[in-house]
């Protein structure tokens, strides 16, 4: 059987859909949105089963994520119980897996919700907002616990395989300035004074207050508070799992952090990964990371699937990319489709295909049959691809000698912006856009194939590696220019630390200034666009590097490579991130050519790729060895 590691569950490939539909989610698109409609048609029927067929048929789809509990109050909500409960059986009648959609940590303050005891707090008594209608909700609040768990029994008692918990996080969320952070983080109710109070008692620390600005680079109490935080988090959905696991122990469980592997989602979101990784059965990040290649930019999420796989060697890493966000884009062409789930298989992860939450003619919409058949048969085209290479059900594993070690200290609990020589980010992108195949590195990896192994400066390579060690500044990187974050610095940061926690309001509660930043593409711009600059490298180290893999690979255009070895041989994984066919000279040293899946063979190590093709190498001869006598060994 195929390695869970590589997307594949007992019954066959993991496909994933996001798929929010019906009542409840035209009521929270229209909060998201300030009013902006959804088309009721084509939410109300897409439960249907001709519709769910056309995902499965089309598209490749195993399990679908199915709209359950996005927070609102029963009266509003209960609908959606009982269409999850018919979708799901629906799913189940077509051999797909039912994914539940809980909302752990905000509710929508509408009807019996709004005077609910149960929102965060900042200090002067605010609640917070998550999005417009919507505030975080305290973890510590009894109330809010026992609702969440009824919600996840309740969802499995009718049908639910997977439950999926979304956006992870405990109350406030700092802004990142060039230093530290500012703004209040979490809930400062008085539950969570007295609790962080005792929990510092416990430790046989001196209790310090509160804080009300979060700056852990430069405050003890801060420091204490984000740790607390953290773990309130894992505590609160550990204790969810473990109930659920008593009463359904077949269920699996999968949670969301936005942006997980390119912001410190320790300390602005309170979501410790590699704790809660450590009870989860699937890992996921949402982000803004389509696969693109632009003048000077290259925007890809290869690295997301490492970086996660190395977070959990084993369990399936999955990722939806969007390009500007939701409520922004509408639905990308086919071949943006068709490189998602490419770039995703080909880096060993599990592409989750968006079927929902566009926006077109001023309305959210979904992916429906007829106007997006082409779309989605350019997700299902790759899907069967890949499905063809691993239906032998045979154990797959990464065949790449150059290794990035990301230590927890530096890539879930580091800087937002980390120094330039612990920059694993940097260094990643600085591979896929040399056509190097690599794979990351954990702590939680034991001793591996590798003849090289990149470290960050702070950090000391894994005891059991032998091989060659190479630091992140000898490979000659192109320094990162600053963030837009990092002009906040020195005089103008005690202005931020007043107008910056005002603008972030504003961003989830008003719809003008959501309207401005989204439509500058404010977001990306700011927080994640200096991440896809292009990171050339020096090439005496590009050379080393490539050379220590089994095959090297130069690209006529933007693309990702990446290696694999089954028991056929290697596999030389290539991606199109251009719109352009682009070839690839494909150096397979001691190897021989068994096939091509997907291109077209052009002779002489060179491979035309549309979109994804896949390149089987067999293995290497002892030298005397004829061809004849090899297969016949």
């Amino acid at each position: 059987m195929l390695g869970m590691g590589s997307g594949v569950e007992p019954g066959g490939l993991l496909v994933p859909a996001y798929y929010w539909a019906g009542n409840g989610s035209m009521v929270i698109h229209r909060l998201k949105g300030f009013g902006r409609p959804a088309d009721g048609d084509t939410y109300l029927h897409a439960y249907e089963p001709e519709r769910l067929r056309w995902l499965r048929d089309t598209g490749g789809v195993t399990c679908v994520f199915l709209t359950y509990n996005w927070g609102l109050p029963p009266e509003l909500e209960a609908e959606d119980w009982r269409t999850f409960e018919r979708a799901a059986r629906r799913c189940h009648d077509l051999g797909m897996l039912a994914a539940a959609y809980i909302q752990p940590s905000n509710a929508a303050a509408l009807g019996s919700f709004a005077s609910k005891p149960w929102y965060a707090m900042t200090p002067k008594g605010k609640r917070i907002p998550y999005y417009n209608g919507r505030f975080f909700t305290c973890l510590n609040d009894r109330t809010w616990r026992e609702w969440v768990l009824t919600r996840c029994l309740d969802a499995c008692q009718r049908g639910a395989d997977v439950l999926f918990f979304d956006n992870c996080a405990f109350g406030g969320m700092p802004i990142p300035l060039s230093r530290d952070y500012t703004a209040f983080a979490g809930c400062a109710c008085l539950r969570c004074r007295e609790a962080f109070g005792a929990w510092q008692e416990q430790r046989g620390l001196r209790p310090l207050p509160l804080p009300r600005l979060f700056r852990p680079g430069r405050s003890e109490a801060a420091r204490r508070f984000a740790e607390w935080r953290a773990g309130t988090l894992t505590a609160f959905l550990r204790g969810i799992v473990e109930e659920v696991r008593l009463a359904y122990p077949e269920t699996r469980f999968v949670t969301n952090t936005v942006g997980g592997v390119n912001v410190n989602t320790f300390n602005v979101f309170g979501a410790d990964l590699p704790a809660i990784a450590s009870f989860m059965d699937w890992l996921f990040v949402e982000n803004l990371q389509s696969p693109r290649a632009g003048k000077g930019t290259l925007v890809q999420n290869a690295g997301t699937y490492k970086l996660l796989r190395a977070l959990k060697p084993g369990a399936p890493a999955l990722s939806i990319a969007y390009e500007r966000g939701i409520g922004v884009d509408g639905p990308p062409p086919p071949s943006t489709f068709a490189k998602i789930a490419a770039e995703g298989f080909a880096a060993g992860g599990v592409p989750v295909l968006r079927a929902a939450e566009y926006i077109e003619e001023e309305r959210w919409t979904l992916l429906r049959p007829g106007r997006d058949d082409a779309r989605l048969a350019a997700f299902g085209e790759v899907v069967r691809q890949f499905g063809a290479l691993v239906a032998r059900g045979c154990e797959r594993r990464e065949a790449a000698r150059v290794g990035v070690f990301v230590p927890d200290a530096i890539g879930w609990r580091g800087d937002l912006y980390p120094g330039d020589g612990d920059d694993y980010l940097r260094v990643i992108q600085a591979l896929v856009g040399a056509g190097i195949p690599f794979r990351v590195v954990g702590e939680r990896h034991g001793p591996c194939d590798l003849g090289c192994l990149l470290v960050p400066a702070s950090a000391t390579p894994p005891a059991w590696f032998r091989g060659r060690v190479m630091r992140f500044d000898e490979l000659g990187l192109k320094r990162r220019g600053h963030s837009g974050l990092r002009w906040f610095a020195g005089p103008l940061e005690p202005a931020i630390r007043v107008l910056g926690p005002r603008v972030v309001d504003g961003y989830y509660s008003r719809v003008h200034v959501r309207r401005f930043v989204d439509r500058l593409d404010l977001l990306f711009r700011l927080v994640f666009g200096g991440r896809f600059a292009q990171v050339p490298m020096d090439e005496g180290a590009a050379r080393v590097l490539a050379a220590m893999n089994p095959a090297q690979v130069e690209l006529s255009g933007s693309g990702y490579v990446d290696l694999w070895e089954g028991p056929r041989g290697v596999e030389v994984h290539l991606v199109n991130y251009g719109e352009a066919p682009m070839v690839a000279t494909v150096r397979a040293g001691a190897h021989g050519v068994a096939g091509v899946h997907g291109g077209e063979w052009l002779g002489e190590g060179r491979v035309r790729v549309g979109r994804y093709a896949v390149v089987l190498l067999e293995r290497a001869r002892p030298a005397g060895i004829s061809p004849a006598a090899a297969a016949t060994a």
